[in-house]
């Protein structure tokens, strides 16, 4: 009996487990299965519209100026006075500073003085030739009466009626007349580079006198252009030497806009020069239109520049615009054709965009920029590429997660 017990006992507690499992399970509620869906993110796009637009390039640059000129001293002197203060507008010869002449006045005494001496020393030797022109005759008739007076006296001394003493005496006039006779043959021979020399000499002294006078005239510096002085390094009373600096000015017409040319579009601009188009920069400065032209790509690359510079050449009737100002103006390129301008947040990276095809879903497409332009107060990339087709839907909405076949919402316009 105990036996039958015990294997009964267990058997029970089994079928009692096993009932309330069954009578749980078929008492539990029913839980109703969740669909995932995928979810979709909210974008703007555009319609791809490919065509011909121009293209615009933001540049940020200095002004500088073509004829810059820095004005030295020519000669040491003292400032005696200052007529132009920084940033005067000045026409050429217009008379900027004044240097102490007193010096230099002097001089030019001395160079004249010399002048006079060296053309009176030329007019004496004039004079002196036409003498001796005029008495060489006259001596040589003088020589041969003496001559024949020492032949007489021979003749006479010979028959005994004249003394040794006379004889003596006319050979002694006649040798000094000879010697008369070939001073002036002499000095006639001798006449032209006699000439020559004190030409010599008053040419020096004239120049001598000329540069007396240039440094006279540098006393007084003037404008050599129109323009407008930048700085003044002097003062009256000061005493400046030979090259010392004294102001410093610039050529109004000469103003330059001197910016970075990204490399990106340094084809486009080289390719447009040779085609010979014209290409202008334009902008607004304090209220006031600016524009100007390119006149020059730079010949050497900056390292790290990630460029080329480029200078353009401003529009003359701007002196009032100042020298180092900085600036942004717009670069426009000729027309390129198979173009689209896009937002900025189009781009990702520099060179890819996506697309959202039928199912809503994106698919990159590689681009190429070929340009900016400024339209309706906004600044667009202008993209070009074979994967880009009218009507197609173009994402313009920077998405931070954005990859091939994400599910987007195209949202309508606002």
């Amino acid at each position: 009996m105990k036996k039958l017990r015990r294997l009964i006992l267990p058997l029970l507690i089994i079928l009692i487990a096993v009932g309330v499992f069954m009578m749980l399970k078929a008492s539990r509620t029913q839980s109703k299965a969740i669909e995932v869906k995928e979810k979709s993110w909210p974008v703007a796009a555009v319609e791809v519209q490919m065509g011909r637009w121009p293209t615009n390039i933001l540049l940020y640059g200095v002004v500088d100026a073509l004829n810059y000129s820095v004005i030295t001293a020519a000669l040491s002197a003292d400032v005696k006075k200052v007529h132009v203060i920084e940033g005067s507008q000045v026409q050429a010869g217009d008379l900027l500073l004044e240097l102490d002449d007193s010096d230099a006045r002097l001089d030019v005494q001395l160079a004249e003085a010399d002048v006079a001496r060296a053309e009176a020393a030329l007019a004496s030797q004039e004079s002196r030739h036409q003498a001796d022109l005029e008495a060489l005759p006259n001596e040589r008739k003088l020589y041969q009466l003496v001559q024949a007076e020492v032949k007489r006296l021979q003749n006479l001394s010979r028959k005994q009626v004249s003394s040794q003493s006379a004889l003596d005496t006319a050979r002694q006039s006649a040798a000094r007349q000879a010697i008369s006779i070939a001073r002036i043959e002499e000095s006639i021979r001798t006449h032209t580079p006699r000439m020559l020399e004190l030409q010599a000499a008053l040419d020096r002294a004239k120049a001598s006198l000329d540069k007396a006078r240039l440094q006279l005239d540098r006393t007084r510096i003037s404008a050599p252009f129109d323009g407008r002085v930048t700085r003044v390094y002097v003062a009256q009373g000061h005493r400046v030497n030979v090259g010392g600096k004294l102001l410093d000015l610039f050529e109004n017409d000469s103003l330059m806009f001197r910016a970075m040319l990204p490399a990106v579009y340094v084809p486009q601009v080289r390719q447009a020069l040779a085609d010979g188009a014209h290409l202008k920069v334009s902008g607004s400065v304090d209220g006031r239109k600016l524009e100007g032209h390119l006149i020059s790509l730079g010949a050497e690359v900056r390292q790290g520049s990630g460029g080329i510079e480029a200078l353009f050449l401003i529009d003359s009737g701007q002196d009032w615009l100042q020298k180092g100002r900085v600036l942004q103006l717009r670069l426009t390129l000729p027309d390129q054709n198979d173009v689209m301008p896009v937002p900025f947040e189009a781009l990702y990276g520099s060179d890819k965009v996506y697309i959202i095809d039928e199912q809503n879903r994106l698919r990159p497409v590689k681009v190429q920029r070929v340009g900016e332009i400024w339209r309706d107060g906004v600044n667009e990339v202008l993209i070009r590429s074979d994967g880009l087709k009218s009507g197609q839907r173009l994402l313009v909405t920077q998405l931070p997660n954005a990859v091939e076949s994400l599910l987007v919402k195209v949202l309508a316009d606002d």
